[in-house]
């Protein structure tokens, strides 16, 4: 029995043999950067020695950029079909400080229309552009430094024009800014700054795995216009507060799946626009803006998240495209309250709707099992040509808390409706703070929600539920309660 085991062992090891030998071996697709010029020193400039490896890459039907371990300093590098770049640990792609060695948006065909064919800020683009690409990979356990802070003045504040103080609760005296550099943003340097850090545009079947992309100097990865993409295991390290540095935008995008990441961004941690079939799981979000900025996009679905924001997760509306069918499920969250030129007032769920777009619309948005701890209320806001239909809030556990009282003295006590507002008069304007605000509704579902209120809340906090111009409101089980101290009514609809 030994013997013929032996024998039987020894004809199939033979026999493999000979197939392997009769098969052609394919050539190695690895293509090592450094033997294409790269110094990987941190001071040579390596974009051209990297984009020869891509080339090669591309040429020979596919195969893998290697980076091993070295800063390799480099302006825009063009991602070709068929290639993965992969960053070993100990290894940096760092954005070059010229402006200059970054390709304009106009070269890649990028215009300025937002949504359709822009990208981050400016005129430039960043680090990676993939364009009209298929079966592209970034992966490994290096890194992708932006360089963000080289571009920006530290030490001035940026405060935008896009509101007017005479509508706020402190008229004259509100001031986003007042802190000075506490929460920024801070203003771009006089020489500009790239565009967004990673770009996939037109592109089908991408993956993104384990890398750490770090101090973007504007968007951090950008998909538009692509299908069929995977993103996981990767972290996001921005300086907040640098304006406008997304973790991850999605545009007019379908099949999109993110997952065990962890991200932290001056700006939006995640922007989907325009985009079917989008589900995100698995993840920490930090955020000066918001955690969640959700707009004209449908079958999205967002499960066991962390976050830490300004505002949590964002809905709204604002083109001819309508938002419908998205889940928000299982999720810890912590808002507060900031001043700084970021959109937001601590709400940890919000809804608008731009009025003048009649087709455009917001129905069929669930949160479920939620828990919050926030310093400000939740906020559900259509317009009289732009309802917002069927929300549900279920298994909701929500604390009020005070928020610091110099920061609710500055910019508290305040709606921010910037990007819905019809005008300046109701951009950020003067209104008490209800735990559950909500206009322009037809149909909101509330079961087993439980409110508490915090200590020594400003006096602006009002009502648990207040309701104007809605309608099928239904809150049975609802057991509400105003403000301690507070004469406003537990419900006030009108």
């Amino acid at each position: 029995m030994r013997t013929f085991g032996l024998v039987t062992v020894l004809a199939c090891v033979f026999g493999i043999g000979a197939y392997a030998q009769k098969t052609e071996q394919p050539e190695s697709r690895f293509f090592d950067v450094r033997t294409f010029g790269a110094a990987g020193d941190g001071k040579t400039l390596d974009t051209a020695a990297i984009t020869k490896a891509i080339t090669a890459a591309n040429a020979a039907g596919g195969g893998t950029v290697l980076f091993p371990p070295g800063t390799y300093l480099s302006g825009t590098l063009d991602l070709l079909s068929n290639v993965t770049l992969y960053l070993e640990a100990g290894s940096v792609i760092e954005g070059s400080t010229d402006v200059k060695d970054y390709g304009g948006t106009a070269e890649f065909g990028f215009g300025r229309k937002y949504g359709i064919d822009s990208t981050g800020e400016g005129y430039r683009v960043g680090l990676i552009v993939a364009r009209n690409a298929h079966n592209i990979s970034i992966t490994g356990r290096g890194t992708i430094d932006g360089n963000g802070d080289s571009f920006f003045d530290m030490k001035s504040v940026h405060n935008g024009v896009d509101y007017d103080t005479k509508y706020t609760r402190q008229g004259a005296d509100y001031s986003a800014a007042k802190y000075g550099l506490e929460f920024g943003p801070v203003e771009v340097g006089p020489n500009g700054r790239p565009g967004t850090m990673i770009i996939f545009s037109g592109c089908s079947n991408i993956l993104v795995r384990d890398v750490t992309l770090s101090n973007s100097p504007n968007w951090t990865m950008h998909l538009q216009g692509s299908e069929r993409a995977n993103i996981t295991g990767i972290h996001i390290l921005n300086d907040t507060l640098i304006p406008n540095n997304d973790g991850i935008d999605c545009m007019r995008c379908k099949h999109v799946h993110i997952s065990d990441s962890d991200i932290r961004a001056g700006d939006d941690d995640f922007a989907i626009v325009s985009s079917d079939d989008v589900t995100v799981s698995n993840c920490s979000l930090t955020s000066l803006s918001a955690a969640v900025r959700l707009e004209d996009t449908r079958y999205a679905t967002f499960n066991n998240l962390t976050i830490h924001a300004n505002r949590g997760l964002g809905v709204f509306s604002v083109g001819e495209e309508h938002t419908a069918h998205i889940v928000f499920s299982n999720i810890a969250m912590e808002t507060s309250l900031i001043t700084g030129h970021w959109w937001g007032k601590a709400e940890p769920i919000y809804i608008a709707a731009q009025t003048g777009h009649g087709k455009a619309e917001i129905r069929d948005i669930r949160f479920v099992d939620i828990s919050i701890d926030a310093e400000s209320g939740i906020m559900l806001c259509g317009a009289a040509d732009a309802i917002v239909r069927d929300v549900y809030l279920e298994q909701i556990r929500m604390h009020l808390r005070a928020p610091l009282p110099r920061i609710a003295q500055s910019v508290g006590g305040n709606f921010d409706l910037r990007w819905t507002a019809a005008g300046m008069s109701q951009a950020i304007f003067k209104h008490d703070i209800p735990a559950i605000y909500v206009r322009y509704l037809d149909g909101l579902r509330i079961r087993d929600f439980n409110l508490t209120w915090g200590e020594n809340l400003p006096a602006y906090f009002s009502s648990a539920l207040e309701a104007q111009d809605s309608k099928n409101l239904d809150y049975a089980d609802f057991k509400p309660t105003s403000r301690p101290g507070s004469t406003a009514p537990p419900v006030f609809v009108h």
